[in-house]
C-alpha cells in the first residue's frame, strides 16, 4: 500500500475510497475473481498487488479515475 500510495500521491484512505472498495474497480482488481490484489481479510493484514499490473490498470482507467 505505501508503495502505491508513494506512486499515486495519494494516501491510502483515497486509494481505498476511489479505487480499491469501489465495486466497478474491485470486481476487476480482486484475487478472488482472477485479479491481481489480495484484499485483507482480517484486520492488521497487509492489502498485497501485483505492481506491473497495478500500473497498467491506472494507466488504462487513469481518465475515469482521476478525473472526477
Amino acid at each position: 500500500m505505501k508503495d502505491l500510495e508513494y506512486a499515486t500521491g495519494y494516501s491510502d484512505d483515497w486509494l481505498k475510497e476511489n479505487i480499491l472498495l469501489r465495486p466497478c474497480y474491485k470486481k476487476i482488481l480482486d484475487l478472488d475473481n482472477g485479479g491481481f490484489v489480495y484484499y485483507p481479510e482480517r484486520r492488521g493484514e497487509k492489502w498485497l498487488f501485483i505492481a506491473s499490473r497495478m500500473q497498467e490498470f491506472l494507466e488504462k482507467y487513469f481518465v475515469q479515475i482521476f478525473a472526477r
